[in-house]
């Protein structure tokens, strides 16, 4: 009887534990470049910000000027993001000129992932930060973009 009381325990932790392992979602098919030079578009949820689309005032923050060389530029990028807790996953030149860069940053305690994007272009630095997961990331990605901004201006 003992036994049974503590699998009646054990048991729901494991399942919620298990569901729990699976926030990080699966990375997105579609991150990368469209247009040409374009980040894709934030969904219709308040889990996304992004620097390139002024149209889309519920997501949009300004972009980051580039103040150095290309790859001092990128440098300092990837240094921010690295400093705010981003793991890159790739990043490429882009032709005829430019530089993407894909980063992941994942929440400390129930693991969720999200996806950070960056093109550095024409002088610009722009970023697209969105969650794989859920509908409202509480102000997470909008947080990060600042943390961003303020490590690469240093």
């Amino acid at each position: 009887m003992r036994i049974l009381t503590r699998l009646s325990f054990i048991l729901p932790l494991i399942v919620v534990f298990s569901s729990l392992i699976g926030c990080a979602g699966q990375m997105p098919s579609d991150l990368g470049i469209t247009n040409g030079s374009e980040l894709r578009p934030c969904p219709d949820k308040p889990n996304c910000v992004q620097t390139y689309d002024p149209l889309d005032t519920s997501h949009f923050q300004p972009p980051l000027t580039a103040k150095q060389s290309d790859n001092q530029t990128r440098l300092a990028i990837t240094t921010a993001i690295n400093e705010t807790g981003g793991k890159i996953i790739s990043a490429n030149s882009l032709q005829p000129m430019g530089y993407y860069l894909h980063a992941e940053y994942e929440s400390d305690w129930l693991k969720f992932v999200d996806d950070v994007e960056v093109v550095i272009q024409d002088g610009l630095i722009h970023i697209r930060s969105a969650s794989r997961l859920g509908h409202s990331d509480l102000g997470v990605n909008a947080e990060r973009l600042e943390k961003i901004k303020a490590v690469y201006s240093k």
